[in-house]
């Protein structure tokens, strides 16, 4: 008996809409959900942005204006978070470094470094200026 061992095959490129990549909201579930569960694990690739886009056949940049579709959108977003989830946990397990993490997170994922002055429960910095023995008394 023969297994079929073969990656599945990426999406066409084309120009971008919504109903060139999408022919519904069950197809665009469908096309995620295979990314996932069957390209993914035959490509032995790490899930991202780029590596998405490229398998649905579009740009990073129509992936990322497609998140604003009111039927897709909801969708996207959802693979979005899938992505970062499947990211961080490589980081947590020393397979993806902290470096890469950070920049992929900030780049793609929209998550940003909080000021220390937002943060709560942070103390505030104090600067002293002159000689140290003078404000010391």
């Amino acid at each position: 008996m023969e297994t079929n061992t073969e990656t599945p095959q990426r999406e066409p490129r084309r120009t971008m809409t919504a109903r060139t990549v999408f022919t519904s909201g069950k197809d665009c579930a469908e096309k995620i959900e295979r990314y996932f569960e069957e390209y993914l694990p035959s490509s032995e690739e790490v899930a991202d942005i780029e590596g998405l886009a490229d398998f649905l056949g579009v740009t990073r940049r129509d992936l990322i204006a497609l998140t604003e579709h009111k039927t897709y959108g909801v969708m996207l977003k959802r693979a979005w978070n899938r992505i970062a989830k499947i990211k961080k946990q490589l980081a947590f397990r020393g397979k993806l470094p902290a470096a890469v993490l950070s920049f992929d997170l900030k780049n793609n994922h929209g998550y940003r470094d909080r000021p220390e002055e937002q943060q709560e429960g942070a103390v505030p910095t104090v600067i002293f200026q002159g000689r140290a023995e003078d404000w010391a008394r």
